[in-house]
């Protein structure tokens, strides 16, 4: 099941982490605080592209806020609380609502009543905004989502809308922890892992990293830079926003300035899969294969807790081809966590492409043991039990 703010996010295939003393890695990183990373504007055709506006965002039309303020002001006089009357609206207008994979401004997801999570997210900060209620957003990793487009691997990421009680005062001699709020998530998961807190310059961010990742699969690289250019301003340490920049300049030719993009950014976020993962395919595509191989064994050390974005790597290994690497990868995510049946499943396609139809059925025996949901119990059964044909598929890049 689809979740309301669901936010496609780019990933981008082979991130590098070099090494780097500490004195380099604090010059990197005070480039990024000072949104001093160089990127070759020259190279695109930035007057051609029209980027949406924060104001076009989120802004509706006046039939539309007249016909939200209509419930709302009905609601407020039955004594409901504000945020608690977004929520409702949300979530009632959400029954006939339609998830397609497009990003929608707020004007467009109310029209046509579809969108994807990400113009649900923006829709309710819309009506939010309408009402001066105080809203702020939470990463959820999450079971990615993949979808292959034209060479490229997309990965989805997950994301809450908190909505605040304007009428709440605390008490000014208690300590108050928690402030009352609803939680915008139509679609939890009981696996889903609370994560960082984001501010609204971060979300906007976001947004315009799914509009680089749209361009990036349609091949409009001028629009892919300008989006992502937009998003790397709203959040000048987002290791994706860069990631995004180093893709495209790598994509039109200039490497130099992709290769110092992606350093840049590893030396902000030396933990980063994606952003390794990146940079080593970067050193492939140029030959430089030593070079290479010492990135890739930095990034099998990685110490990452997240089951799921090794999940994502070992996805992107058996994309490529490099089913060894993928196998390696898959017993990562169920050494951190043996409830994720979606790395058995990977096991057993790894397996089964290799010629080791034995090992393949161990994988799905182990993934029975913690597969309680009846459709994948079949699913699991069917493979073991049934016949199944499994074609291996091959990619160059993820994102």
């Amino acid at each position: 099941m689809l979740k309301v703010f669901n936010i496609l996010v780019v990933l981008f295939i082979g991130v590098i982490i070099v090494g780097c003393s500490s004195s380099k890695h604090q010059e990197l990183t005070n480039l990024l605080a000072q949104n001093s990373i160089s990127v070759n504007h020259e190279l695109f055709n930035n007057l051609a592209i029209k980027v949406t506006s924060e104001e076009e965002l989120f802004a509706l039309t006046d039939e539309q806020e007249q016909e939200f303020l209509g419930y709302y002001h009905k609601q407020q006089a039955k004594g409901e609380k504000a945020h608690v009357i977004v929520s409702n609206y949300l979530s009632n207008y959400l029954s006939n609502f339609t998830y397609y994979g497009a990003n929608y401004t707020a004007t467009q997801a109310m029209a046509l009543k579809q969108g994807n999570c990400m113009s649900l997210a923006i829709f309710s900060v819309a009506l939010a905004r309408l009402t001066d209620i105080e809203f702020d957003f939470r990463e959820v990793t999450s079971i990615p989502v993949f979808e292959q487009k034209n060479n490229l691997l997309l990965s989805s990421s997950h994301v809450q809308t908190r909505l605040y009680d304007p009428s709440f005062t605390p008490d000014k001699e208690s300590i108050t922890i928690i402030r009352p709020s609803v939680v915008i998530d139509y679609f939890p998961n009981e696996n889903n892992i609370r994560g960082r807190y984001f501010s609204y310059h971060q979300f906007l961010s976001l947004y315009y990293q799914n509009m680089a990742a749209d361009a990036l699969v349609a091949g409009d690289l001028d629009s892919a830079f300008a989006n992502a250019y937009t998003a790397h301003k709203y959040d000048t340490q987002s290791d994706k926003a860069l990631n995004l920049l180093a893709v495209v300049h790598r994509r039109k030719g200039d490497i130099e300035t992709a290769e110092k993009i992606y350093v840049a950014a590893i030396g902000y976020e030396p933990e980063s899969i994606s952003l390794m993962n990146n940079y080593a395919v970067l050193l492939d595509k140029t030959n430089r294969d030593r070079e290479a191989i010492m990135i890739k064994e930095q990034l099998a050390e990685l110490d990452d807790p997240n089951p799921y974005s090794w999940l994502e790597q070992a996805y992107v290994y058996k994309a490529q081809g490099k089913y060894h690497l993928a196998i390696k990868t898959y017993g990562k995510v169920i050494d951190l966590a043996p409830y994720v049946n979606e790395a058995y499943l990977g096991l057993y396609q790894s397996h089964i492409a290799l010629g080791d139809p034995n090992k393949a059925q161990d994988a799905l025996r182990a993934g029975l043991e913690w597969t309680y949901e009846p459709n994948q119990r079949s699913t699991f059964k069917y493979k073991l039990y049934g016949k199944n044909a499994v074609t291996p598929t091959s990619m160059s890049e993820h994102y």
